[in-house]
């Protein structure tokens, strides 16, 4: 499995309180942080996310590590996150999932309010997403 992340063990490890920063750490650490998926929409309840036809669909509650816009290896935010439904037959090449977040903190929603205005000026211009299962 290739690793699309970069960034040192402490940048994971110090990313984000709200998030367990051992799981963070250990996903990190063992190659399962893979920035695969596609953001398609956004709002600040929930997400629809592309995910690849051969890839699973979380089930249950997972972390939502949504990479930056500038920089697809670096996470901008996790979240906690919750799979609500699935179109498995979206495309040829991918299935599209809705996702409601869970537990957002302040911090947090001003991170998806700038993921948003990023979506509008920027045309809906693709944002890599991780599902990491809990």
């Amino acid at each position: 499995m290739v690793n699309d992340m970069t960034g040192t063990a402490n940048e994971f490890y110090d990313y984000n309180d709200n998030l367990n920063n051992i799981d963070l750490f250990s996903a990190w650490l063992f190659g399962k942080i893979n920035a695969n998926c596609i953001l398609s929409e956004l709002s600040q309840s929930g997400c629809s996310v592309l995910i690849p036809k051969n890839q699973s669909a979380p089930s249950g509650a997972f972390n939502l590590l949504i990479m930056s816009p500038d920089d697809s290896n670096r996470i901008h935010t996790a979240l906690n996150a919750e799979q609500r439904w699935q179109d498995k037959n979206y495309s040829a090449t991918h299935k599209k999932i809705g996702i409601q977040f869970n537990n957002i903190e302040n911090d947090q929603l001003l991170e998806i309010n700038l993921l948003m205005q990023h979506f509008r000026h920027s045309g809906n211009k693709a944002i890599k997403c991780s599902l990491l299962k809990r």
